[in-house]
């Protein structure tokens, strides 16, 4: 439990910039924030237990993952002004989609990358 400690952390910054991108012209709907937390606070919680904590190392590669969330977000909102679950749920599938991509490729390299490049979003 105590990989767990920083899971509280790694949301904060991840939240952050994704509100970073979205910027003030976007609302996001409470019930979408409520919804991608629980969302990736079980992601993140699965691969800390499975895989360890690597935040001190992926922390740019993770925050700059939410702010193109971000930008998805905005850009599957189109000229509306709110950010509801369904935009919110179109994107994170999409982002997730490259994630899985990025995983799977990095399962590939050599054997000191396999281990820790398990997707953390299964289908």
């Amino acid at each position: 439990m105590a990989q767990l400690a920083d899971l509280d952390y790694i949301l904060a910054d991840c939240f952050l910039a994704v509100g970073q991108a979205v910027g003030p012209d976007k609302t996001v709907d409470f019930d979408t924030i409520t919804w991608w937390h629980q969302r990736y606070r079980h992601a993140f919680g699965e691969a800390i237990i499975t895989r360890g904590t690597s935040w001190t190392t992926d922390r740019r590669r993770v925050t700059a993952v939410g702010r193109y969330l971000g930008h998805r977000v905005v850009r599957h909102a189109g000229r509306g002004t709110r950010i509801d679950r369904a935009v919110a749920a179109r994107a994170s599938a999409e982002v997730e989609q490259g994630c899985q991509m990025n995983a799977t490729r990095e399962a590939f390299l050599p054997a000191d990358c396999t281990n820790s490049a398990m997707p953390a979003f299964s289908s």
